[in-house]
């Protein structure tokens, strides 16, 4: 367990000096000690502990493929907003949207609309990438809390990335567990669809203290850039080239209908690229902090947990170890997919060993993996999210309300029913 020393140290600098400076009434206390200074001794305490070879371990994850896609996509959604702000087409869509939709039904709409998009792609990335700037852009006009609108947007998004048959988790879930994806699928949609409907009730009751008249006429022909990235993902094309085509989409749609010119675009893409640097050097510091702590830091803490199990013999209890085993991997990775599949190995023998159906146990490790990723502030979502609203990381993951409610919902279910399975 010591091994995850450095990353324990991260959260509570990050979360230590953000509640610290709110008791001190300072304001935007969550900014105060910036995640990227934060960060920094966790990384040299994780350089310490691994001594010979950390060099090579901390490049080896900031240098990960992944890693560095992820990076690329920070950029390009820069790029993407900032043209799309210069020409209209932000105050064109919310313009058009405010003017169809009720104030009371307007958080639970965004939750909704995130949720059938993610599930429909199966990224919560792309989900983010679509609806956050839209959703920022909203939050001029309406009087409502943004941390709590992109919680909206956030947990819609990973309900679609959980629940999704083309999500990369659900396909690492079942095709490391050897499991039924039908069934995988009936199982996680019971629990989904309940944590969707009372996240639902809770979000309506929080309605705008109001809002801002718009102009419900404007040229909505200037939505069409988002109408394009909205289309392409449904289609499933690369999240890096939907973003490009729709970048470029947009350029050319202000060109033609406004005074934009193809220079003002490249000054456009420049601050849209600034405007992520802060994330990108950030996400490639904590993957550079997972590649120092490593992946057999999991295992052995896989192997240990499953000892203390065996000891007890007890198939509910077996489950509650595959959730733990979830949220464990997925806090330390900081990437539900790859949290996956490090505990499947795990997580397939504690199934074989109590009898529990294949199915089920990728269920469970899809949700905790999910939950987790959706409500730890330094994951790439929330990350995301707090880079287009300008909000605290820790706020919006706090506000994160269908996470809160699955990971409940999955505890509750697995007690009640855990013998059973």
């Amino acid at each position: 367990m010591i091994g995850i020393l450095p990353l324990v140290l991260f959260v509570l600098l990050f979360l230590g000096g953000g509640l610290f400076f709110s008791a001190l009434g300072i304001k935007d206390a969550f900014y105060q000690l910036p995640p990227m200074v934060a960060i920094l001794p966790a990384i040299a305490l994780a350089w310490y502990m691994r001594g010979k070879g950390a060099l090579e371990a901390f490049f080896s994850g900031v240098g990960h493929r992944d890693i560095l896609l992820m990076c690329s996509v920070f950029l390009l959604a820069g790029a993407f907003g900032q043209i799309t702000k210069d020409i209209g087409a932000v105050d064109a869509v919310v313009n058009l949207g405010l003017s169809v939709v009720s104030p009371q039904w307007l958080v639970v709409g965004i939750f909704a609309v995130s949720a059938f998009i993610g599930t429909a792609i199966g990224t919560s990335m792309g989900v983010i990438i679509a609806v956050a700037p839209v959703v920022v852009a909203m939050g001029t006009y309406v009087h409502c809390d943004m941390a709590l609108m992109m919680g909206a947007v956030v947990g819609g998004a990973m309900f679609g990335d959980n629940l999704s048959l083309v999500s990369d988790t659900t396909i690492a879930s079942v095709s490391s567990l050897g499991a039924d994806g039908r069934r995988k699928f009936v199982l996680n949609a019971k629990l989904a669809l309940m944590s969707a409907l009372i996240c639902s009730c809770l979000l309506f009751d929080a309605n705008p203290a109001g809002m801002v008249n718009v102009e419900s006429g404007g040229q909505w022909i200037l939505t069409l850039p988002y109408a394009l990235l909205l289309c392409l993902s449904l289609c499933h094309v690369n999240v890096f080239l939907t973003l490009i085509f729709s970048t470029v989409f947009a350029v050319l749609i202000g060109v033609i209908l406004t005074d934009y010119s193809v220079l003002h675009s490249f000054k456009g893409i420049q601050l849209g690229f600034l405007s992520m640097a802060d994330i990108t050097l950030l996400s490639l510091m904590i993957a550079g902090l997972s590649g120092l702590i490593g992946r057999d830091v999991i295992v052995n803490i896989g192997a240990k947990l499953s000892a203390w199990v065996e000891q007890r013999g007890d198939a509910r209890l077996a489950q509650f170890l595959m959730i733990k085993l979830g949220l464990v991997c997925d806090m330390l990775l900081a990437n539900n997919t790859i949290a996956i599949i490090i505990a499947a190995p795990i997580i397939r023998q504690l199934a074989d060993r109590y009898h529990i159906k294949r199915h089920i146990a990728a269920a469970w490790i899809d949700i905790s993996s999910c939950v987790m990723q959706g409500l730890i502030p330094y994951g790439a979502q929330i990350l995301l999210a707090s880079s287009l609203a300008g909000v605290s990381p820790l706020m919006i993951a706090l506000k994160v309300y269908y996470c809160w409610i699955l990971g409940l919902v999955l505890a509750i279910y697995v007690y009640l029913w855990g013998k059973k399975n």
